[in-house]
């Protein structure tokens, strides 16, 4: 009898403890969601686009409606005119920038110093210059 009472004292200690509830782990914190910034690569200004004057302003582009005045005093009109502070005008054509503080810089600009920058990446016999790897 006593070896029966010690096998259901030790059964029923078993099931208890298996019976017993499981604490969750904490819930983990997740962080705060992050700003989702779109048009990081573009710059804010005027350029002109398929005959549109295209204002970005941070990170939104819209057509330009109306003229705008930029920092220098120079004028940008909806058509493309753009009238310099010094009185002097220039009509963008397309591929033509101006940052919001008055910086003009062309198509032709950006061609030439693109094509600056290949032929610095050239060597004499014009084929493109390797970087030699070795221990410094």
């Amino acid at each position: 009898m006593k070896l029966f009472t010690t096998l259901l004292t030790v059964a029923l200690l078993a099931a208890g403890l298996s019976t017993q509830a499981q604490t969750k782990p904490a819930a983990r914190r997740t962080p705060p969601p992050r700003p989702v910034v779109k048009n990081a690569g573009v710059r804010d200004g005027v350029m002109m686009v398929d005959g549109k004057v295209m204002l970005t302003e941070n990170g939104h582009t819209n057509q330009l409606a109306e003229p705008r005045t930029l920092t220098n005093g120079t004028k940008i009109a909806a058509d493309g005119t753009v009238t310099k502070a010094d009185g002097s005008t220039v009509t963008l054509v397309n591929g033509d920038y101006m940052s919001l503080s008055g910086r003009l810089t062309t198509a032709a600009m950006k061609a030439e110093q693109d094509s600056l920058m290949q032929a610095a990446k050239m060597d004499p016999k014009g084929k493109m210059k390797m970087k030699k790897k070795g221990k410094n």
